[in-house]
């Protein structure tokens, strides 16, 4: 039998320790918990993979995992429970990544950060006790809570929130612009890109009724 050459066998053990890091790294993956589930869905929505950047449509049912990214089509509605309870419900035309997703039921703690592209997405967070966070960070706003529930609509020039109960704390994503509102029930802002949000208003009800009518699955 002809002897492998030493080069080839480097080649060979290299090759071995690929595939054996592979299918640990498969083996991880297939252990990781869903950090949320599909609980209602009208129409068409994707899900793109953060590990293998594979998109597929989402059905009732379908778990969901930290760094998806979840896109409804035109016309469609998403509602998803997250892990702790919290409940993301999505718009038409909408785009959201779970970009953080940590939660530790035995420590009732958590750390939550989503990512709003753009549309239109409703929060309601369970309250659970410092140091918990959960935040939606847009393209010109922060959303801070700690059990609250609040729509936000994001568009490419600003991002309009309105707070439905308890209270959330807005600012401007960029950290060098200063400035930051609480906004309670009822109360909306508008936050534009590199500008403070400015004093709370109370919206009327025909916008505020608005929102929600786009943000609920019928």
């Amino acid at each position: 039998m002809p002897s492998i050459p030493k080069s080839g066998s480097v080649l060979l053990i290299l090759a071995v320790l690929c595939l054996a890091l592979l299918g640990e790294g498969e083996a991880v993956r297939a252990q990781a918990p869903a950090v949320g589930t599909v609980e209602a869905l009208v129409g068409t929505a994707v899900v793109t993979r953060h590990e293998t950047g594979e998109a597929w449509p989402l059905t009732v049912g379908a778990e969901l995992f930290e760094g998806d990214r979840i896109r409804t089509e035109t016309g469609a509605r998403l509602r998803l429970t997250l892990r702790d309870g919290s409940v993301l419900t999505c718009g038409d035309a909408t785009g959201l990544t779970l970009d953080r997703a940590l939660y530790a039921p035995e420590q009732a703690t958590r750390s939550y950060l989503v990512r709003v592209s753009f549309g239109i997405v409703r929060a309601v967070v369970e309250l659970l006790a410092s140091p918990s966070t959960f935040e939606m960070q847009t393209n010109t706003a922060v959303i801070s809570v700690r059990g609250t529930e609040w729509i936000a609509e994001v568009e490419r020039p600003a991002t309009a929130v309105v707070a439905l109960d308890g209270e959330i704390g807005v600012r401007n994503v960029d950290p060098a612009v200063p400035g930051a509102v609480t906004l309670g029930p009822g109360e909306g802002v508008t936050v534009e890109a590199g500008a403070p949000p400015p004093a709370p208003t109370v919206w009327g009800d025909a916008r505020r009724n608005s929102f929600i009518e786009r943000t609920t699955v019928p």
